[in-house]
């Protein structure tokens, strides 16, 4: 009985060295940054709108247990509004995206997934992107709202 114990003892100890140890030689690097954007965006016929968003950035790297980063998740959230340059009408936009990657040995990607959720009361999407085959699951009306989101900005 004694012996199973230590047996217990060891077995449980020889797991969790193994374990640290794979996590401590894989643990994550993370990256942080924001950055602010004026950029035009779309036509409303008398102006063009400009996208203008505070936007925080945190890039988290996955490594094996040799250290090579074996794939990322950048998760991208702003904040801001939609703006007529030439009135300042504007219309409150904010969003996430989230992209997946995994990385070959080299560090350039395999594969890349994005989530994308758009909180906006006339330009609308949510959904999940699939870049290696094209597809497209969920629901994107943006382009439905332009025409709204230009009245309300004064068109």
């Amino acid at each position: 009985m004694r012996f199973r114990h230590i047996g217990s003892g060891l077995a449980a100890i020889t797991l969790a060295l193994g374990v640290s140890g794979t996590a401590l030689a894989g643990q994550p690097q993370v990256y942080t940054w924001s950055n602010s954007v004026d950029t035009e965006y779309f036509d409303c016929g008398s102006f063009v709108a400009h996208g203008v968003w505070n936007v925080s950035h945190r890039l988290t790297f996955f490594l094996d247990a040799g250290g090579t980063a074996v794939r990322d998740i950048e998760v991208i959230e702003f904040a801001g509004a939609f703006v007529n340059p030439d009135t300042g009408a504007s219309i409150p936009d904010s969003g996430r995206i989230t992209f997946f990657d995994t990385l070959d040995a080299k560090g350039d990607y395999l594969t890349t997934m994005s989530n994308v959720v758009r909180h906006n009361a006339y330009l609308h999407s949510a959904g999940r992107t699939d870049f290696q085959t094209g597809a497209y699951h969920g629901m994107d009306a943006f382009d439905a709202g332009v025409a709204a989101a230009c009245a309300a900005l004064g068109a």
